[in-house]
């Protein structure tokens, strides 16, 4: 596989995952909020919500303000809530919830990215990410010290457009000043990462790292020329790059 010039990747469960899952912060949440809903409880209220339609993949261009990305993330809380027995929440408890999300405790980092995007900057590849995350990400990728490694954080609720829609991808190539045939995207949804990357001409791969989240959607697809990677040093492997001696195998 040849190596970009440009190397768009995703943030959510293809460099970092909720700690110690989705349900579990949002749990620790409710609970700063005087809310007890069992972790297994929040994990199905979810995952229904998710397979229900969740806002990450609407394609719909929308202002880019803070407050419209509180508003579309409480819509969502609050249909989650409904969920377990809990429609009528106020404010406070959604700010909880977002409050715990913003931590750096609420995040783990999977062990081979810091490593592999070393090796990556140091072989001249530019990195830039594009992710469909709320307001607070730049914020939470520096506090978890890996925006040194970006030239660009291309975040959805601060452009006006999610992943799979085309501008997301189009606003990170200006950034970047690169065109869709030097580019490359690596992320762990199909439709989101690898269709909309292609809807532009970058051509993608997908991620896949072991179990899954339980609330989390598991997306299926037929796709017999897309590459799947297990990890940020397989795609070491196909740049032709050396993996770093401490990575895991």
């Amino acid at each position: 596989m040849a190596r970009p010039d440009v190397l768009f990747l995703d943030v959510g469960d293809t460099l970092i995952r909720a700690h110690p899952s989705w349900a579990g912060v949002y749990r620790q949440g409710l609970l700063e909020a005087g809310v007890d809903v069992s972790e297994k409880d929040l994990e199905r209220a979810l995952l229904l919500e998710t397979q229900a339609g969740g806002w990450w993949l609407d394609e719909t261009p929308f202002e880019p303000t803070e407050a419209k990305s509180f508003a579309t993330v409480v819509a969502f809380d609050t249909a989650v809530l409904a969920r377990v027995g809990h429609p009528d929440l106020g404010e406070d408890t959604f700010r909880r919830i977002e409050d715990a999300f913003a931590r750096r405790s609420a995040w783990y980092v999977f062990p081979d990215v810091t490593p592999a995007l070393d090796v990556m900057n140091a072989a001249g590849i530019r990195l830039c990410v594009i992710s469909n995350f709320v307001w607070g990400a730049p914020e939470l990728i520096h506090d978890l010290e890996l925006a040194r490694h970006f030239e660009r954080l291309v975040i959805s609720a601060r452009v006006g457009f999610q992943k799979p829609n085309p501008g997301i991808f189009r606003h990170a190539l200006e950034q970047m000043n690169v065109t869709p045939e030097r580019a490359m995207h690596v992320g762990d949804s199909y439709r989101a990462d690898v269709l909309g990357a292609r809807k532009v001409g970058i051509r993608a791969a997908l991620i896949a790292r072991g179990p899954n989240d339980p609330a989390r959607l598991r997306e299926e697809h037929a796709d017999a020329d897309l590459v799947v990677l297990s990890d940020l040093n397989d795609l070491l492997d196909f740049f032709g790059l050396e993996r770093p001696i401490s990575s895991p195998a």
